[in-house]
């Protein structure tokens, strides 16, 4: 399905616009389109037998411009008397969607020359001292408000009859072959019956809330099909452990050099819900049909001087979407004082309103807060530091320690990062310094008998390496049972003997989850930091946790003392959030640390580094 068509003069009066789709019109592509024609000669037509002319507009480089964002195509026609524009904007160039372009222009100017709105045009263009209003602007569709509501209602009907009619089957069919893999076809099934199975009222059902803040079950399905456990506690020994696997595609990709890197996450969660950069329209005009001058001011006429009247209600818009993706309040301010600063007494661009330069320079603001002001090519700095040897000849393993509140994943994301640093052939051990949650030291167990068993496939689960120890030669877990405080940092520093005397690459310390507004339980992290000295200290923070995001690492950076801070920061469960990833920035603007991974699942491979362009594109959608 197309975009959008729109009808419009040279001067930028939309005279006609039509989203099948139902969306608000996207000023930017038309915007996008005249750019590109006023800097680039008209392209010559792909097809001799069309009289249509193809452009396809791509980001240019260099360009801080809203529309040079934009990537798509277009197929439009210039007529000469009067000069019009007619344009239809697609996706991307594919055979079907061209087919439907060129249909809807063939449609849109046969009927546009079928009732003579084309002569009714330059009749106004001869009288124009008759039809000129107090703007100094004429009224091109003067007099043909019952021609023109017949081209409106005639083309809508025709298109949804005729070449909607045909682009749906051209999908169905296309649905219909790639169904020929049987195991595609049963998993539509599986998911379809699914997807129809309804409560008697014709809702879902599900969990909610009752008055008393009890949760209660409003579903009508059995809860014995949802429970996929092993019923009693399994050996570690047991049948379900034996065929683990991992694809390590999935984590990255390894260069010429040898090294695996994880890979960026880009498309990865984009492609999970659909990022709309349409704003909310309510309250606002629907069409562009009320009055052209309006919309050549906002849009065409640009190098007007933004002054503070003009940011107001924008700036206000802005930090509210920001609100509604978990940004906290005060870094929505922060980020609209940046725009504020950036834009008043600027002058906006040829064809951009404010609108459009305040959010360039909102995607600008957040593009400075994500991106690391440091270094944090993490992979080099082990490598380089793992290759040196002490005064005594041992090698210097690269110690990291992982923190954060209960319950963000701090165990599971370690194990994701030991999974990667195993693909670049270091040798790794995993520490048990999480001594009080029970459980704690059986979780870090499984993980690593998970990545011995991964690591080599004749590993038994269970069994002990050479050294007495869980695991194997690749990865092995360092444990001293539960206690207080004073084992945790015990534990550390007889680690990192160990793992310098068995010539470790690597140190995972996994460490307890702490409540960041709890000062008794905050208060060790400085001592442990002190005696551990890591190489890096990592904050496993949650996406779905919110503005409280904020505090939580204040506290945690300021509890190592001033010489210490944290290094960077891995934000988990990603992949539940859809677009609401303020957490990630309320957590960067709280304090300066940058973001390197994030966690979008529960395997191993279910790392990657963060995009910045990915993290901004979602919250400006």
């Amino acid at each position: 399905m197309f975009d959008q068509l729109a009808i419009f003069t040279p001067q930028g009066e939309v005279l006609y616009q039509y989203n099948p789709s139902g969306k608000k019109f996207a000023e930017t592509q038309v915007n996008a389109f005249i750019n590109h024609l006023m800097n680039s000669p008209i392209s010559k037509k792909n097809d001799v037998h069309s009289k249509f002319s193809l452009v396809n507009i791509s980001p240019t480089v260099g360009d801080s411009s809203n529309s040079s964002k934009l990537n798509f195509s277009s197929m439009f026609y210039i007529s000469k008397q009067p000069e019009l524009y007619y344009l239809v904007t697609f996706p991307e160039q594919k055979l079907d969607l061209k087919n439907e372009a060129e249909e809807t222009l063939n449609l849109a100017l046969s009927l546009w020359d079928s009732l003579g709105l084309n002569d009714s045009i330059l009749q106004n263009l001869k009288n124009r001292t008759e039809t000129k209003n107090w703007h100094n602007y004429i009224d091109l569709l003067y007099g043909t408000e019952n021609d023109f509501k017949k081209f409106k209602e005639y083309f809508v009907t025709k298109y949804e009859d005729s070449i909607a009619v045909n682009d749906t089957k051209i999908v169905e069919s296309s649905q219909v072959d790639s169904a020929t893999d049987g195991k595609k076809v049963t998993n539509t099934k599986r998911n379809n019956e699914g997807n129809a199975k309804k409560n008697k009222n014709g809702n879902n059902g599900g969990r909610k809330w009752g008055r008393g803040g009890n949760m209660e079950d409003g579903s009508n399905i059995d809860a014995s099909t949802l429970d996929f456990s092993e019923h009693g506690t399994p050996d570690i020994n047991d049948e379900q452990y034996e065929n683990i696997s991992q694809n390590k595609d999935d984590l990255g990709k390894r260069t010429e050099k040898g090294d695996f890197l994880v890979k960026e996450i880009d498309e990865l969660l984009a492609s999970q819900k659909e990022l709309s950069n349409q704003k909310n329209t309510e309250g606002k005009p629907k069409g562009f049909m009320g009055s052209a001058y309006s919309y050549l001011q906002k849009n065409v006429i640009g190098n007007k001087t933004i002054t503070k009247d003009d940011l107001n209600i924008i700036l206000e818009e802005l930090k509210q979407q920001l609100i509604s993706k978990n940004v906290a309040p005060e870094a929505a301010d922060f980020l609209a004082q940046q725009v504020s600063r950036d834009l008043l007494g600027s002058k906006t661009s040829n064809w951009t309103s404010v609108q459009s330069a305040a959010n360039d320079s909102l995607t600008k603001a957040l593009t400075q807060i994500l991106t690391p002001g440091i270094s944090v090519d993490l992979l080099h700095e082990v490598q380089k530091k793992t290759s040196t040897l002490d005064a005594d000849g041992k090698k210097q393993p690269y110690i990291f320690s992982v923190v954060g509140v209960n319950g963000v994943g701090k165990s599971t994301n370690l194990s994701k990062l030991a999974f990667w640093l195993l693909q670049n052939n270091f040798k790794v051990l995993i520490v048990a310094c999480d001594t009080f949650r029970s459980g704690a030291v059986e979780q870090l167990r499984v993980h690593v008998e998970n990545l011995a068993q991964l690591t080599e496939e004749s590993h038994v689960r269970g069994s002990k390496n050479k050294r007495g120890k869980s695991g194997n030669d690749s990865v092995e877990l360092f444990e001293a049972g539960y206690g207080g405080s004073d084992l945790v940092t015990k534990i550390a520093k007889q680690a990192i003997k160990y793992a310098k005397d068995n010539s470790f690459d690597i140190v995972l310390m996994d460490t307890a989850g702490r409540r960041h507004n709890d000062p008794t339980l905050m208060s060790p992290l400085k001592s442990f930091a002190e005696q551990a000295n890591p190489d890096k200290i990592i904050m496993v923070g949650e996406a779905l946790v919110g503005t409280d995001s904020v505090q939580q690492a204040k506290n945690f950076n300021d509890a190592f003392g001033k010489v210490r801070n944290l290094d960077f920061l891995l934000i988990s469960k990603c992949d539940t959030v859809g677009t609401m990833l303020g957490s990630m920035v309320n957590m960067v603007y709280a304090t300066g640390i940058p973001i390197l991974f994030v966690g979008v699942g529960q395997t191993y491979t279910d790392l990657r580094t963060l995009s910045v362009k990915w993290a901004v594109d979602t919250l400006m959608s």
